[in-house]
């Protein structure tokens, strides 16, 4: 039979890891995804040291399953891990990848269009790095399913599995 472990958090482990994990539960209150929704629910109901707590713990939990089964995670931001993992290739390889087109966007006539970017979505984005692909929202489990219907973020994991455009930002020029 399995029981949960209800014991007090103790101070034994590494104290390094343990600040590492608190110091990215607290920025878990700034997030869109399931573990932000879930640190500012539990910040409302109690205080903001239980909600970093627990969110560390979760977050242990989180990275315990990740490494186990061998998938990244399911709700990153596509462009920031985009953006990490390519910085982590050109360090490691020293490869850069070339673009799929030279010039202007097809289909873009002088103007016609305002400038956008395509942010892929995470499927495509670990694909194009070689890691595990991972699930969109229909083949999670069920449990997770009703989760993310609890916490509200169905749209944010719609939005983070499919390809969107964005409009460039504009470069803007210092005035003197």
């Amino acid at each position: 039979m399995y029981f949960t472990v209800r014991s007090p958090i103790t101070k034994r482990g590494n104290s390094h890891a343990r600040w590492l994990l608190t110091q990215a539960a607290q920025n878990m209150a700034r997030q869109p995804g399931p573990l932000g929704v879930f640190f500012r629910r539990l910040a409302k109901r109690k205080c903001w040291n239980v909600a970093v707590c627990a969110t560390a713990r979760k977050l242990v939990g989180v990275a315990w399953l990740m490494l186990k089964n061998n998938e990244p995670y399911r709700y990153a931001n596509p462009t920031t891990t985009q953006r990490n993992l390519s910085r982590l290739r050109v360090a490691v390889t020293g490869e850069l990848r070339k673009p799929e087109h030279k010039g202007r966007r097809p289909g873009v006539k002088n103007g016609a269009n305002p400038p956008s970017r395509l942010e892929p979505s995470l499927q495509r984005v670990c694909e194009q790095e070689g890691l595990p692909p991972v699930n969109g929202f229909e083949q999670l489990p069920a449990g997770e399913q009703q989760v993310l219907r609890t916490l509200g973020v169905i749209d944010f994991v719609q939005q983070i599995n499919q390809d969107r455009r964005s409009p460039r930002k504009s470069p803007t020029r210092a005035r003197n």
